[in-house]
């Protein structure tokens, strides 16, 4: 029993070590980083919520962004680049978002989001606020010399 209770206070210590380490980091970064660290909540909302819905079976039903997966990639880049500085981080990051954006602007201008007849949903907001957020703080950070 007492070595449960030993491997039990390791893990904890471990995960409130690893837990104050992040919570520093954050709260070291400048707040232009910070607010691309926090986008990525609304990043995780753009991809988790329909961005269409349609009415079949007596009840809606959502549809998923259908590139919502490449902005889980960006999410990810844009926490990892908070690390990085310069104009090849600014480039990459602009390229990255700007892509994903038209794109996704491509796909509610064809209407190809689905054959049967939808109407837009909450989660289109989140798809174009993440990625405008995105490249909004990115070059933010590079004209104030942040970077």
């Amino acid at each position: 029993m007492n070595t449960l209770k030993e491997l039990l206070y390791t893990l904890g210590s471990y995960v409130a070590g690893l837990l104050r380490a992040v919570l520093e980091w954050f709260l070291a970064l400048s707040l232009l980083n910070k607010v691309i660290v926090m986008n990525t909540l609304v990043s995780f909302l753009a991809v988790t919520l329909p961005i269409a819905k349609f009415y079949i079976f007596e009840s809606w039903t959502g549809i998923n962004n259908p590139i919502g997966v490449y902005l889980i990639f960006i999410a990810i880049f844009m926490v990892a680049s908070t690390f990085f500085h310069g104009m090849i981080v600014l480039a990459a990051r602009v390229v990255l978002n700007l892509w994903y954006f038209i794109y996704l602007i491509v796909i509610y201008a064809t209407h190809s989001i689905s054959h049967a007849p939808y109407i837009m949903s909450s989660g289109f907001l989140f798809n174009i606020i993440a990625p405008v957020v995105y490249v909004g703080a990115s070059v933010l950070i590079y004209l104030s010399g942040d970077d």
